[in-house]
């Protein structure tokens, strides 16, 4: 399987990304809950506001022109329960609904309601059943007759000072819900503030776990999932697709609840005060929910195929970045600019996909939400000037819908949000679910004592890609405290071999064994506190000199870093620099040469006094002086301990105690130096082809010179 390329879509059902994403919640439920304690109080303000607009409307502005009932001042008893109770000129009146039916009729209790026509106002009485305004006649006898609906109904004209008693509770009662209005307000600003600051922490705190999950679960992988996965996909799904969750555990979930209980609460608010405005005002609901199926089967694809290739641009971004002295070498900087532009304009058109059906969708459903708006305000507005419906119920009404469609109008920031955490989910899961390759054993016990350096490898066959043999049949013993030396071509299985006493690779048939015991019934870490390997290509991390050669392993004193230093001959480099051991090195080392770096590298394995020592092609990058300088320090610290060399150099190798000499994954020769010369073998023909190439150099350097002069 080609590196760069990645499946698109990932074998989990939701409902178990659901379920594993809502276990990393579990752990804070408490504040879960208060969150949605603290969602249902915030509706609660969001729906009190309109109400309380409608109660100022209906029962205050409003409120001269409704039904009442009246009784002689003293038997208010008779109102009881009724309302709050005005006295007017000797008389206690309580105002009843607009749609109040009237009361059975009771000794001592009248109907009565205020009329205005024109500038005037006149209490009548009984209640007005017509809706045009009334015919106004003046008695002889004093007093008027209003006829209205063919029924006449007696009245009395009120005075300003009469008409504003009627009033005088409903100016005060503004500056109640005036009050009240903005203390609902008050109060949803605060919780607000109070629920955003909490589910942040509670999403970071999450986010925290999961990321500190992840590479401790990475460090596990062997070398095989760092073989098929370049680093900048997996640097994608540690920190972008981890942000993806936080949006969702910080504020999609908990604001999804904050939504639906919105919409239920005006649901419920609605249906009380008209069911007719509100089976209405929900008519366009199957046009929204068309519209949202087609979204969600849409935007997953979107969101999976930008989250897919924004990790080849990373991964690409990350290789070209690391060798861009590459690039610029072999003047490739125009077409690496190509395929990034390539992967550029791929991911680009990815967002303005999704950024292109979030246009549409959401546009839409605020045309739904004005739809349903003006339908209200057309049937609403007939059944006011009708007075089947009171103009503070429309107006209600308008408020509702604007809150109801509010949650839909986000719905596609939201769902946008849900689809990219889900997508995230699903590489985060993914790799989670990669189960390391290499893993104890059940039976692994650790090794008692001192390692005496025993290896032997019996009958080894390993292979990277199935079928596909690097190491055939391999057999060799190595004694406790030699110095062992593979030779052979290029890809004739040497440094596998390094790769497998490590054990970053298991073997497929045979077994390898450490103080004669199979390396697959020690403990990993066990196994590789031994060993220490010297690589060609030394990494060291961004940090300074001691950091690099400790590795944050605090029991290496500053003692024993300083010796290490010494026995490779870095001491003398590192007193020159202005902060010593301090001293901060660039990314992977770029301030040091390639022999420093190689020079750091045997510190850091010295420093670290293993059992067992292995070199790959350790000195390739040191010059012939620091070589043997190198050489001799080697000669001191490989006493007592087991020495494995890789090395195509034949004469770095000569002093082993034995070669072992590697051709197409066999063990084609062994024996010490003069052993395997002798054979006049494969080992006798590698010694005479360098020890001629040697010679032609030097034999062509005096003539160089000669010719110079």
């Amino acid at each position: 399987m080609n590196i760069h390329q990645e499946r698109m879509r990932v074998p989990i059902k939701d409902s178990q990304l659901l379920s594993r994403l809502l276990a990393y919640a579990k752990p804070y439920w408490k504040m879960v809950l208060l969150g949605i304690v603290l969602a249902f109080l915030i509706v609660l303000t969001d729906l009190a506001r309109p109400y309380l607009l409608k109660v100022a409307i209906d029962d205050h502005i409003g409120a001269l022109h409704k039904p009442m009932l009246a009784v002689d001042a003293g038997r208010e008893d008779l109102l009881a329960g009724r309302g709050s109770i005005l006295e007017v000129d000797g008389k206690a009146y309580v105002r009843l609904p607009a749609d109040a039916a009237p009361p059975p009729e009771k000794e001592g209790v009248a109907q009565r309601q205020i009329v205005e026509i024109g500038d005037d106002a006149y209490l009548i009485e009984g209640w007005l059943k017509g809706k045009e305004t009334p015919a106004v006649t003046e008695n002889p006898a004093g007093g008027v007759t209003l006829a209205s609906g063919g029924q006449s109904y007696a009245g009395t004209l009120l005075s300003p000072e009469q008409t504003e008693a009627f009033r005088k509770e409903d100016r005060g009662s503004f500056v109640t819900i005036g009050l009240a209005f903005l203390a609902v307000v008050a109060a949803g600003s605060l919780l607000t503030y109070v629920q955003g600051n909490l589910l942040q922490y509670t999403g970071q705190s999450i986010i925290f776990n999961i990321r500190q999950q992840l590479f401790n679960h990475l460090t596990k992988l062997s070398m095989s999932y760092y073989d098929r996965n370049p680093a900048g996909r997996i640097v994608v799904r540690v920190t972008q697709d981890t942000e993806a969750l936080n949006q969702l555990y910080s504020q999609v979930v908990v604001n999804l609840v904050k939504d639906v209980i919105v919409l239920i609460g005006i649901l419920v608010i609605m249906l009380q005060m008209s069911v007719k405005l509100s089976l209405l005002a929900f008519a366009v609901l199957p046009v929204l929910a068309f519209m949202t199926f087609w979204y969600r089967s849409i935007i997953r694809e979107g969101q999976r195929k930008a989250r897919l290739i924004l990790s080849r641009l990373n991964s690409f971004l990350a290789e070209n970045l690391s060798g861009i002295r590459i690039t610029q070498l072999f003047i490739r900087e125009q077409r690496q600019v190509e395929q990034f532009d390539e992967l550029n304009h791929s991911y680009y058109r990815a967002g303005m996909f999704t950024s292109t059906v979030n246009s549409i969708f959401q546009p839409a459903i605020g045309f739904l939400g004005n739809l349903a708006i003006a339908l209200l305000i057309w049937y609403g507005g007939i059944h006011v000037i009708d007075g089947t419906i009171t103009f503070g119920i429309v107006f209600a009404f308008t408020q509702y819908i604007r809150q109801f469609f509010q949650p839909l109008l986000s719905l596609a920031e939201k769902y946008n949000q849900i689809q990219t955490a889900m997508v995230g989910a699903e590489r985060i899961f993914e790799m989670l679910d990669e189960k390391p390759g290499i893993v104890d054993s059940p039976m692994a016990r650790p090794l008692q004592g001192e390692t005496r350096g025993e290896i032997e490898f019996d009958h080894v066959w390993f292979a990277y890609n199935e079928g596909e043999w690097v190491l055939k049949d391999v057999s060799f013993k190595i004694e406790p405290g030699q110095t062992i030396a593979f030779v052979g071509a290029t890809g004739a299985g040497k440094s596998s071999i390094i790769q497998l006493i490590n054990r970053f690779y298991d073997i497929q048939q045979g077994s390898i064994r450490l103080d004669g015991v199979d390396i697959r019934e020690i403990p990993l870490d066990d196994l590789r506190r031994r060993i220490s390997v010297v690589q060609q290509d030394v990494f060291l991390f961004t940090g300074d000199i001691a950091s690099n050669i400790r590795l944050n392993n605090e029991d290496i004193s500053d003692r024993e870093l300083q010796e290490a230093a010494r026995m490779v001959h870095l001491d003398e480099f590192i007193r020159s620099q202005p902060d010593g051991f301090a001293t901060r090195l660039g990314e992977r080392g770029i301030t040091l040469s390639l022999g420093q770096r190689q020079l750091l590298s045997f510190a850091r394995a010295i420093a670290f006094k293993p059992q067992i020592l292995i070199l790959d092609e350790a000195t390739s990058n040191i010059d012939t002086e620091t070589e043997l300088v190198v050489q001799d320090a080697l000669q001191s610290i490989s006493k007592g301990r087991t020495t494995v060399i890789v090395a195509h150099r034949l004469s770095t190798i000569q002093h082993a105690d034995q070669i072992i000499v590697m051709h197409k994954g066999k063990v084609r020769e062994m024996g010490n130096h003069y052993q395997l010369l002798a054979r006049k073998g494969y080992y006798h023909r590698l010694f005479e082809l360098q020890y001629k190439e040697q010679a032609r150099a030097q034999s062509t350097a005096p003539h160089a010179q000669s010719t110079a002069r």
